[in-house]
């Protein structure tokens, strides 16, 4: 029989997750679990499981602050070309090099509040 070359490879038996443990919880306890986990956007389950293995969930990144990352990342990009063209000797570039450094301060500034 041919072996499949297509499709997601195949995990090394160091990578599955092939052992399970049963768990009962009483319904204050489970609450608590699910709450944490919704409130850090993962399932109980990688709650469950972080908590026992690492002692602590990292929460992902917020809404709010992929926003600000993509909107950071723009900015930068933008410097950039700008800095490209100053130093291919065009003056004209000036002013919105200075409009985008105050941009990006103003941008730092509000991600200290989070």
């Amino acid at each position: 029989m041919k072996e499949k070359t297509n499709g997601r490879p195949r995990k090394e038996i160091e990578e599955k997750l092939c052992y399970s443990i049963n768990l009962k919880f009483k319904i204050d306890d489970y609450c608590a679990i699910h709450n944490k986990s919704e409130e850090l956007a993962i399932t109980p389950t990688a709650y469950a499981r972080a908590m026992v293995l690492k002692g602590e969930v990292k929460a992902p990144y917020t809404a709010n602050e992929l926003t600000l990352m993509r909107k950071l990342a723009g900015e930068a990009n933008n410097l950039n070309q700008i800095a490209k063209h100053l130093n291919s000797g065009a003056k004209s570039y000036a002013l919105s090099a200075c409009a985008i450094i105050n941009e990006l301060k103003n941008m730092i500034d509000d991600s200290k509040k989070y």
